[in-house]
């Protein structure tokens, strides 16, 4: 084979070998999607605005991909999400472009509603990283929230679990965009731990469209934990001591000490010999969690 034939099969092999690592198939199977969440020390307003300057130094994650209706091609609508925290919130805030703001569906005010006729964006954080288990929070344009819990990877979905947490969005021209805090005090994890599970979704009801940052196959989908992506960044974030005071009556009695009302009771002696009159009281017990 002559130097110009070697040169360019060489050079083939090159085009194909880039071409296969830049697309989004090889991306998904071969590399893990990965973030990092900013530490800051002031707290976010949670008023559906990005105006903040941390949300501007913040880590995007972007780059959704469609597992309906056209599995593995690009969202037909630009998201980008973005992490903070501080020492007692997660905070997320996602900006979901639209190009058509005036036909996004958003009518849903009740939580813990089921989004069904609703764009929506959904968060999964597997705080223990174990792949299997993990909580779901979800938000519609208006800030409406639902949230559950995912065990064995999706085998069980929890959607009486209720927690607190703040959420608020709007609909601009650009889009909606919404704003959460997640309170850490609610959330389970290890503290020092440096790799959180991580994944969206964002649903575009009138395109019938359901796009994901990662595990955007068909076969796998948001509640397939462990084809999520990772939050790292994690391992300044510390656990929080949640305190709790709960009051409860306690009695006592001593042997030999009459009843009141009862004979032989005579408070005077009793003082006399040092007795002390059976008490019943309030007595604060402390819970550290």
């Amino acid at each position: 084979m002559n130097l110009p034939c070697q040169l360019l099969r060489k050079y083939a092999y090159v085009c194909v070998a880039l071409s296969i690592s830049a697309s989004p198939i090889f991306a998904q199977e071969n590399g893990t999607r990965r973030i990092r969440v900013l530490h800051i020390t002031e707290p976010i307003k949670i008023d559906g605005r990005l105006d903040e300057s941390e949300w501007s130094q913040a880590d995007v994650a972007t780059d959704f991909r469609q597992q309906e209706p056209s599995e593995g091609e690009p969202a037909s609508e630009k998201t980008e999400v973005r992490l903070l925290f501080d020492d007692k919130n997660l905070y997320v805030g996602v900006h979901a472009f639209d190009s058509e703001p005036s036909h996004i569906n958003a009518r849903e005010l009740v939580r813990d509603a089921t989004f069904s006729n609703d764009d929506k964006v959904e968060i999964l954080l597997d705080t223990y990283h174990d792949r299997r288990n993990a909580y779901r929070f979800a938000v519609n344009p208006l800030g409406t929230q639902q949230d559950a819990l995912i065990t064995d990877e999706g085998r069980d979905l929890n959607l009486s679990w209720d927690a607190p947490w703040i959420s608020a969005g709007r609909i601009d021209q650009t889009g909606w965009i919404v704003e959460i805090a997640i309170p850490l005090t609610i959330l389970r994890y290890t503290e020092g731990a440096d790799t959180w599970g991580l994944n969206f979704a964002r649903i575009i009801r009138r395109k019938n469209e359901e796009n994901l940052w990662t595990s955007w196959q068909r076969s796998f989908g948001l509640e397939r934990v462990s084809q999520a992506g990772e939050l790292v960044g994690v391992d300044e974030i510390k656990r929080r001591r949640l305190l709790e005071v709960k009051p409860y009556p306690s009695g006592g009695w001593r042997e030999g000490v009459p009843l009141i009302g009862e004979p032989g009771f005579d408070a005077g002696m009793q003082a006399k010999a040092g007795l002390e009159v059976a008490k019943i009281g309030i007595t604060p017990s402390l819970t550290v969690e």
